[in-house]
């Protein structure tokens, strides 16, 4: 059986039963409105709650389910793009986008699905395409900031994200069925241009304690043409066919199936729940280059293309509850996540694929991760607690691209980590609390590594609150630094497996005032932070064997951050609305150059949500905005005399807007919203922050957004 066969058999027997339901179940109407929340609320949770993050030894800022639902999000990506001192780093060509927090990149931030990582083609919990992540079953998401390394391990060095999925809802029975429409750029059409996306979702009380759910989520993204022509597009002049390399798209056209479905079952002191998860992707990537040859009188039109299929199956298992006076949680999940890749080559002229010149699974990973956390171990204690944990981590894979295309053989490669970490609760006053951590971190590549941490709470007043997040900046490398590999007659790009992890500093101070006046809710905070991470792995030129330089992945690097960040918000009534600004310095050296420059280059940015609720009409208005500074950087160039030096470019600022209208019909029933994103029509800005000749040359231009999209979304839920 083909992968699409298998593919399509395993959505038609899980949405049997869906529809089954659905066509004999009896409605019965939910007659309250969403509650309005805005970006960034702060929410306080106890420690290790099911699926949160501790909300006593981190501030936690939480994205809402109905903020997701105002902006009518699919996907992670669609919803973080308006945080403070996050950014979404696209990649046009693959589709992927991750993330970068406090200018750290993705390796730097985990992510994780009810406190447990996700596996990826990257590894697990970092560097994650939040594209693949599907909202549907998504109660919260928790935005953490500061070093996180006791509680989460290496690599939880910038914060995390943590998506936290619904575990229950309210009466007996409930499915919903969704319909979105979108347009990319200005592109759309029903089939074969713009962003289709269906869902559907049951959930189901079997009795007071037993709970089932099961969704189905389809994203069908047809790539942004902006200048391209598609698929079928050849140019002929005269009587020969005319290669202008504009075949093909600017986006390339992805399709998404998300698979979920759950049994959770409560009692007393007691909680256990199973979830399953299925994805499925194929990226479709059309050469810009057509090739042509006269055969019998006539041209044969062809191009060689390219298909990836990604599969991920998920199984979790969680457990929490109390033993004795104590509470326990534990979670064992495993993971597998493969990518085939198949070369073909497409007749443009007949609109076929002619034959497949490579056709294999070029990456795959197998990932089986344990957690366990005891905490509560001294509850009479008014001065001391103890909570004490474990994390086991067994991985092993490989990726054929990052192992070399054109290496003999594939790395098959395993990753262990078996941990163990405590953290002290010590309450010296009703106002003043302290809370060291360590980990002993214990990785079959590196041998044992301590991780300590420490978080400072202060009360200051009823209404005033003080916290300090101090710890370890560890991370290990990548597999990519590690064993990529490609070496032809033109390039020499390896890594480097004797590279050593990364160690510093991580520190966050934060000020938070809360005031409530006449019907008005006003909260403040002010962070100020600072990373030093040493050692810090980076590619360099190491020679000149090849034309194109030979380049390793070298320990050399220091790199610094230093900022501050104000938010506020404010709830009166029917309106809610946050302003929030940014100002992060960021500071390398490299080490191996003597000219390098290690000053702090400084970035601005700044957002805005505003959100009102007309009650007498059931509408719900949005609109949310980010400003993104121009974000200078020094990069290596060639002066005159051909000497490597190092100038200051910088990428031009640019602004995203969005702004959404939600409205309510059938005593609730039925959701209609209808939005813009990217207003302001941002593709791509200018940037000479790039490697290049003697000063530069002209700017070249950095890919950003497929242009001003107008969605339609319909949401129809049964209830009983």
């Amino acid at each position: 059986m083909s992968a699409y066969s298998q593919r399509y058999r395993v959505v038609f027997f899980f949405l049997v039963p869906l529809i089954f339901h659905q066509v004999y179940s009896q409605e019965k109407i939910d007659t309250s409105i969403t509650e309005v929340n805005i970006l960034n609320e702060v929410i306080v949770t106890d420690q290790y709650k099911r699926g949160s993050v501790s909300g006593k030894l981190f501030t936690v800022n939480e994205i809402s389910r109905q903020d997701i639902e105002k902006l009518a999000g699919n996907t992670l990506a669609d919803i973080l793009h308006y945080q403070l001192n996050i950014d979404i780093i696209p990649d046009a060509q693959s589709g992927r986008s991750t993330v970068r927090m406090f200018g750290l990149g993705g390796e730097y931030v985990k992510i994780l699905v009810d406190n447990m990582p996700m596996v990826s083609d990257n590894g697990y919990g970092n560097n994650i395409d939040i594209n693949q992540i599907n909202l549907d079953e998504v109660e919260r998401i928790e935005v953490v900031e500061g070093a996180m390394g006791v509680l989460y391990g290496d690599n939880a060095v910038a914060g995390l994200i943590n998506i936290v999925t619904k575990k229950g809802i309210e009466g007996k029975w409930e499915v919903q069925a969704g319909l979105q429409e979108e347009t990319v750029g200005g592109e759309y059409d029903w089939s074969e241009k713009g962003r289709h996306i269906q869902s559907l979702k049951m959930s189901y009380n079997i009795s007071d304690r037993l709970y089932v759910s099961a969704s189905f989520n389809r994203n069908d993204f047809q790539g942004f043409f902006n200048n391209f022509r598609g698929k079928d597009y050849f140019k002929i002049e005269g009587s020969e066919v005319k290669n202008d390399e504009l075949r093909g798209h600017e986006w390339n056209p992805k399709e998404q199936l998300n698979l979920t479905g759950g049994l959770y079952y409560t009692a007393p002191r007691f909680n256990v729940y199973y979830k399953f998860g299925y994805y499925d992707e194929t990226l479709d990537i059309y050469s810009h280059v057509v090739n042509s040859r006269a055969e019998n009188g006539a041209y044969s039109i062809t191009a060689n293309d390219q298909q990836y299929n990604t599969s991920r199956f998920v199984h979790q298992l969680y457990a929490d509850g109390k033993w004795k006076t104590m509470n326990y949680t534990l979670s064992l999940s495993f993971q597998k996540q493969e990518r085939d890749f198949m070369g073909y080559v497409y007749n443009v002229g007949e609109r076929r694929k002619q034959e497949v010149t490579k056709d294999i699974t070029d990456q795959s990973s197998d990932l089986l991760f344990s957690r366990g956390v005891l905490s509560q171990i001294f509850p009479k204690s008014e001065l001391f607690d103890l909570t004490v944990g474990y994390e086991l981590v067994n991985q092993k894979g490989y990726d054929v691209s990052a192992s070399g295309a054109h290496s003999a053989e594939i790395v098959e490669k395993r990753l262990e980590n078996y941990d163990a970490f405590a953290t002290v609760d010590l309450n010296f006053t009703d106002r003043f609390s302290l809370y060291p951590g360590l980990r002993i971190n214990n990785n079959s590549s590196y041998g044992t590594h301590w991780i300590w941490g420490l978080t400072a709470g202060y009360e200051l007043t009823d209404d005033i609150k003080l916290k300090g997040v101090f710890g370890s900046a560890y991370k290990t490398p990548s597999f990519e630094q590690l064993f990529y590999y490609f070496v032809d007659a033109n390039h020499d790009v390896q890594g480097n497996p004797d590279l050593r992890p990364e160690d510093g500093l991580s520190a966050l101070v934060s000020v938070e005032k809360r005031s409530d006046l006449n019907n008005v809710s006003l909260k403040h905070s002010i962070k100020a932070f600072h990373f030093n991470i040493k050692d810090k792995i980076s590619l360099i030129l190491v020679g000149n064997d090849s034309p194109g330089g030979s380049f390793r992945y070298m320990n050399i690097d220091s790199h610094r951050v230093l900022g501050a960040s104000f938010e506020n918000s404010l709830r009166y009534k029917n309106l809610s609305a946050g302003l929030g600004l940014s100002y992060i310095g960021i500071a390398q050296e490299l080490g191996s150059e003597e000219n390098s420059r290690d000053d702090y280059l400084y970035n601005f940015t700044g957002n805005a949500v505003l959100s009102y609720t007309i009650p007498s009409k059931k509408i719900i208005l949005t609109t949310q905005l980010k400003y993104n500074g121009a974000q200078p950087q020094y990069v290596e160039k060639n002066n005159d005399a051909g000497e490597t030096v190092y100038v200051k470019g910088k990428q031009d600022a640019f602004t995203w807007w969005d702004a959404s209208a939600k409205k309510y019909f059938l005593n609730n029933s039925l959701e209609l919203t209808a939005g813009v994103r990217n207003l302001l029509d941002v593709v791509s800005v200018n940037t000479t922050a790039v490697a290049g000749g003697a000063h530069g040359g002209p700017p070249n231009s950095a890919l950003l957004g497929y242009g001003r999209s107008f969605y339609l979304k319909l949401l129809y839920k049964f209830k009983n």
